[in-house]
């Protein structure tokens, strides 16, 4: 396969431009769509040639269904439950007409959408988790303070070879449709974020990027000064005036720091008060505030009035900067240790809904745990996730929803204009949260083929132009010996359940296996830091055996000392001179859905520390204890000497 040329063709249609957070200034609005939406299955698919989307309202039946929330969990209905295919949602509400532009926005729903506005159509979607949007402007009135508008919203749940992640659709009778899915978690669906309007002038910023470039330290590694290159894009300039824009960078005072009135340019901060992750020993737990600055863009009509167009300020700046070397992650010059646990965004009747109750139990948790870092598994979080995880100083992961991939979808051009898409997408909403200190393109492919190499090499280079200064790296499940793509990355991060899934029952096995693993990967890539991004056993709640058996919570227990031990031989926190593994992080934070099956009882991956409640299991306590650890170990002052 020629990939490259494949590449070539994909990159010329992908957009660059990012979709900013809705946020209120002096110049926007931004209202809320969130609530009760009328709902209604389409088991036959006929939604879209009956025209429902230009009637006044979906025809019956229709329940009313929370937005934002999966669909699947809300009812006793087993068939909304388990449903395959289009669903239908609809809202009506009234709009003033303040503003010259609206823009209706969905922050993610799952995963092919169709979306009109009073019987006209706005905006198609295919992918879910990251947000998309269309200027509703053309269809609504402007003869008049107010409008009517009605939005109607088509979802087709159904994955597919070429989707991410994928899927396999039998059709076993007309009763019976089974979706085939190469994950171990529960496909949910609907419009499972918010959705928002806001407004914007007829000019207006359109993105903001913005990165450190430099940080200068002292003798005592104490910041002296900063180099931050940004560049905003402006739209809907109209010619005939002249526009000009104002950067401005506030300390947390609301004190101006640095100031440019280039579009594409660069702020130099001395004394920079640094962004820095928790959780290390020279750095602040994670309950406390990491230090963030804010950037104010403002932009205006060059007249005699000075007459302000649009105002934008990006709320979470943090001046820090990330280096690899053969055996440290760096994180302004001084070496990082990820220690956390793995996530999914789930939980009761939600589904993957997005709460912010949640959110904030999530946070205090993690807090708790003295966790400093996850991984977003398997697919982008929502944008809440990111600014707290900025606000605390916890390292994110980011990843692609490209989980199950085959050797299927590696000779597949659609698979590969998608998943350039999704991570183009990504990144363009994450690269400015400085909490995002990795990019994670898959989870445990099935790079043991020989068609991964080309594969993975083509999304490698695509990648490496747009990572805005962070590693790239992939999640690993194939062995040592026959993995073909991880060679075109920075980093290694592998998923074993040594003691679980191999070896069930045998914790005596878990060391040596686990000192093998690291040995062999260390000695294939000897120039790239090890991670173990997975480990973990089903336990349920209140069961327990002595000696420790499969499913107890004393085999959690004793399942994850016997992985801590072998962790520390090859730590690059214990050993600086020696080590290379850089973190763990444990599967997973939560007990979080699946579908129905003889090894899930109850549909429930009972991986957990927690349960699904966000209650803990003894497990937790042994990970407390062991971050409570990590973070008291004196790790040399290394500052601008590794090489």
């Amino acid at each position: 396969m020629l990939w490259s040329y494949f590449l070539l063709l994909t990159t010329l249609n992908i957009s660059l431009h990012a979709l900013l957070y809705p946020a209120e200034s002096e110049t926007r609005q931004v209202k809320s769509l969130d609530g009760l939406w009328h709902f209604r299955l389409d088991e036959q698919g006929v939604g879209e040639n009956e025209r429902w989307f230009a009637q006044p309202n979906l025809p019956e039946p229709t329940i009313l269904m929370p937005v934002p929330s999966s669909y699947n969990d809300v009812t006793q209905n087993i068939t909304i439950h388990r449903h395959i295919g289009w669903v239908w949602y609809a809202k009506d509400f009234f709009l003033h007409n303040t503003a010259p532009r609206w823009v209706l926005r969905f922050q993610a729903a799952h995963y092919e959408i169709r979306v009109w506005v009073n019987g006209h159509s706005a905006v198609n979607h295919s992918g879910g988790h990251l947000p998309f949007e269309a200027d509703i402007t053309p269809f609504i009135s402007t003869n008049k303070d107010y409008s009517k508008v009605h939005i109607v919203v088509a979802i087709n749940n159904t994955l597919t070879p070429t989707t991410l992640p994928p899927g396999y659709l039998q059709i076993h009778s007309p009763s019976y449709r089974e979706l085939q899915t190469p994950f171990d978690f529960f496909n949910y669906a609907g419009i499972d974020r918010s959705v928002i309007l806001y407004s914007t002038s007829t000019a207006y910023i359109q993105d903001i990027t913005i990165d450190t470039q430099r940080i200068d330290y002292d003798a005592q590694h104490i910041a002296t000064s900063a180099v931050l290159v940004y560049t905003v894009t402006i739209a809907g300039v109209n010619p005939i005036n002249t526009i000009r824009v104002l950067i401005e960078l506030l300390d947390t005072n609301g004190m101006i720091v640095a100031n440019n009135t280039d579009s594409h340019s660069s702020l130099v901060v001395t004394k920079p008060n640094l962004w820095e992750p928790c959780g290390m020993n020279y750095t602040h737990p994670c309950t406390e505030h990491s230090y963030l600055y804010t950037l104010q863009v403002t932009l205006y009509n060059d007249s005699p009035q000075m007459n302000i167009l649009d105002i934008y300020r990006i709320r979470h700046v943090g001046i820090r900067t990330i280096r690899l070397t053969d055996s440290k992650f760096l994180v302004n010059e001084r070496p990082f240790y990820f220690h956390g646990a793995n996530a999914h965004e789930d939980s009761d009747i939600r589904g993957k809904g997005f709460d912010h109750v949640i959110l904030a139990k999530h946070f205090n948790l993690y807090g708790w745990l003295h966790g400093n870092s996850f991984r977003t598994s398997h697919y982008p979080y929502a944008d809440e996730f990111y600014e707290m995880a900025d606000r605390f100083g916890i390292a994110i992961i980011d990843e692609t929803p490209a989980v199950g991939l085959s050797a299927t979808q590696f000779v597949s051009q659609a698979t590969l204009d998608h998943h350039i898409q999704v991570t183009t997408e990504m990144i363009n909403r994450d690269r400015n949260h400085p909490s995002v200190l990795m990019w994670s393109l898959a989870n445990e492919p099935e790079s043991n083929v020989p068609s991964a190499k080309d594969y993975f090499s083509a999304l490698a280079d695509f990648t490496r132009s747009i990572a805005a200064g962070r590693p790239i790296t992939y999640v690993i499940s194939a062995g040592y010996n026959n993995d073909q793509g991880i060679q075109f990355f920075d980093m290694i991060c592998i998923n074993r359940y040594f003691g679980w899934y191999s070896q069930p029952g045998r914790l005596d096995q878990i060391p040596n296996l686990v000192s093998e693993e690291l040995t062999n990967w260390r000695h294939r890539f000897p120039n790239k830091p090890i991670l173990m991004s997975e480990y973990g056993a089903d336990t349920v709640v209140g069961l327990h055996h002595d000696p420790s058996f499969m499913f107890t919570e004393e085999y959690q227990k004793d399942f994850y000392t016997a992985y801590h031990g072998i962790f520390d031989n090859f730590s690059s926190l214990i050993h600086p001179d020696t080590g290379f593994f850089v973190g763990e992080l444990p599967w997973n934070m939560f007990d979080f859905a699946t579908d129905q099956s003889i090894t899930r009882v109850g549909g429930l991956n009972r991986k957990g520390l927690f349960t699904r409640q966000r209650q803990p299991k003894a497990a937790a306590f042994v990970i407390k204890s062991r971050y409570e650890h990590l973070e008291s170990i004196n790790t040399n002052d290394l500052c601008n000497s590794f090489e």
